[in-house]
Order: structure tokens, then C-alpha cells, then sequence
């Protein structure tokens, strides 16, 4: 097991990514085919900026990668990149966001509450976040657009998922390679936007 944490990490470093969890998305996306050449993408719970690197790599040249967290995100020179600075309940943030783009084709998130170390409260406050970023997603988000996000898996994600599948066409759980194999979390890959 930790020697499988190592590889990952020392992988990130060595390739000059913000941390091990840009792998993650390296294989959702590989998958999934989440984020392509050109796409508007929005980073909920940007910090410390893993996702957006990748993003910026997946957009290229002519995508853009918003990325928004309440701690800042340092070391991203990238033309193509705007951070704000803001939190996700806050009607400021979105219209900041909503300036740099009117639709986002995909919202990525590997955002996470403060862990307690209890299994059953850390799943709850993880549930209550992806919930806010859910919210946000879906004023944000363009139809037949893409929302991926880590969840730890628990009991209270029902109601949620209940309502992922309302929004979208396939909602999918999956758990990377790249994640520790005594880890609760999962990721939900949701596909194909409604619409509001």
C-alpha cells in the first residue's frame, strides 16, 4: 500500500505536477473522454491546482480552466488559466466565473472537507460539499456537458445520486487506479447535462 502511495507521489513531483491526484483525472478522462481540445472547464475547489494542470494540458491551446477555491492556487502560469477566489455559495463567485465563459463543457472537483478521521461524519460533510458543487454545477454547466467529482462513499449519497440521474444520462462510480486501496473515496462521473 505505500509503496503504491509513494510511486504516485514521487511521479507527481517528478513531473512537475501540484499532486498525485492529477493521475486520477489522467485516467478518468482517458475513460471517459471527459475534457477535449477547446473545452471551457471549471475547477471547484481548485486548490492546490492537480486538476487544472491536467485540464490545461487536455484543453490545449484554445480551452480555458477556471478554477475556483477559498485557498489560493500559486505557480499556475498559464495564459489560459483565471482563479478566483471565492466561495461557491456565493452568488459573487458565480457571476465571476460566468464572465470568463456563459457554459462550461465539464465541471471537475476534487475538492474535500476537513476529514475528522470518523468514517461515518467525514462521509456526511463530503456528501453536504458535493452538494454545494453540485448546485453550482448545474447553473454553470452547458447541456449535454460533463461533471466528475470525489466523493467518500457512504450510506448518505443516495438522495444525491437520485438526483444526479434526474440531471444526467450516466452516472458512473469509479475508484482509479491511482487511489489508495484503503481509501473510501470514490469518484462519480456524470455525463450528458439535461439541462437546468
Amino acid at each position: 500500500m505505500f509503496n503504491r502511495k509513494d510511486s504516485y507521489y514521487k511521479k507527481a513531483k517528478s513531473e512537475g505536477y501540484k499532486s498525485r491526484a492529477a493521475y486520477k483525472l489522467m485516467e478518468l478522462n482517458k475513460k471517459y473522454s471527459l475534457i477535449k481540445k477547446g473545452d471551457a472547464i471549471l475547477d471547484a475547489g481548485a486548490a492546490p491546482g492537480g486538476w487544472s494542470q491536467v485540464a490545461l494540458e487536455l484543453t490545449g491551446k484554445k480551452g480555458i480552466v477556471v478554477g475556483i477555491d477559498l485557498l489560493d492556487v500559486e505557480g499556475m502560469e498559464n495564459e489560459n488559466f483565471h482563479f478566483i477566489k471565492g466561495d461557491l455559495t456565493d452568488n459573487e463567485t458565480l457571476n465571476s466565473a460566468l464572465e470568463f465563459c456563459s457554459k462550461f463543457d465539464t465541471v471537475i472537483s476534487d475538492a474535500a472537507p476537513n476529514t475528522s478521521g470518523q468514517k461515518f461524519a467525514d462521509h456526511i460533510r463530503s456528501v453536504e460539499l458535493v452538494t454545494l458543487i453540485y448546485d453550482f454545477t448545474i447553473r454553470v454547466l452547458k447541456t449535454n456537458g460533463n461533471f466528475v467529482f470525489k466523493l467518500f462513499d457512504g450510506q448518505e449519497k443516495q438522495n444525491l445520486f437520485a438526483d444526479l440521474k434526474k440531471k444526467f444520462k450516466t452516472v458512473k462510480i469509479v475508484k482509479p487506479d491511482s487511489t489508495r486501496k484503503t481509501s473510501f473515496e470514490i469518484y462519480v462521473v456524470c455525463k450528458g447535462f439535461k439541462g437546468e
